[in-house]
């Protein structure tokens, strides 16, 4: 990849020293022989406008090892749907298709609490003062307290943090 850098029209302020802002209209940095001022305005090369123009090779975009554009519709509807509309359509499947292209994204589960978990978890939090922080002596309560109504420390915290706002 190659990189090369063009000068564009002046930007420097010459009404500066009376508290106002003046430019002198310089369109293009102009290359002189030797130094660095243009010759168009005089001014150094640093006050022009500098675009960094970058070549590259051609890309080859062959990232995708699928067979057709129908197979990538197909993976992408099986995204969303549940586990056994997936079993059922890949079984209808009568394409080969191979490890790879079997891959499909799983969604992150949501955590769905019960009334009771929701209720102890409220308690909970009120006795605490809704936040975690600086409650490492009763860390191992709270882990007790976690176990006793099944769920993990850390869906508790961020239920905790999620929902201080709705009930502090």
């Amino acid at each position: 990849m190659q990189s090369t850098c063009v000068y564009r029209e002046c930007m420097r302020n010459h009404a500066a020293k009376l508290g106002s802002y003046a430019i002198d209209g310089c369109r293009e940095y102009s290359q002189p022989s030797t130094g660095d001022l243009c010759v168009a305005c005089g001014c150094h090369r640093s006050y022009h406008r500098r675009i960094d123009v970058i070549s590259s090779p051609q890309i080859n975009h062959t990232r995708f090892p699928f067979t057709s554009l129908r197979r990538v519709k197909q993976l992408a509807r099986l995204k969303w749907k549940t586990a056994e509309e997936r079993n059922e359509e890949e079984e209808d499947d009568t394409e080969e298709t191979s490890t790879e292209e079997k891959m499909t994204v799983q969604r992150r589960r949501k955590s769905k609490f019960t009334a009771e978990q929701r209720e102890a978890m409220k308690d909970y939090a009120a006795k605490l003062g809704w936040t975690l922080k600086d409650k490492r002596a009763l860390r191992e309560e709270i882990r007790v307290f976690c176990e006793g109504i099944g769920v993990t420390r850390y869906h508790f915290k961020t239920w905790v943090n999620n929902n201080k706002k709705f009930y502090h």
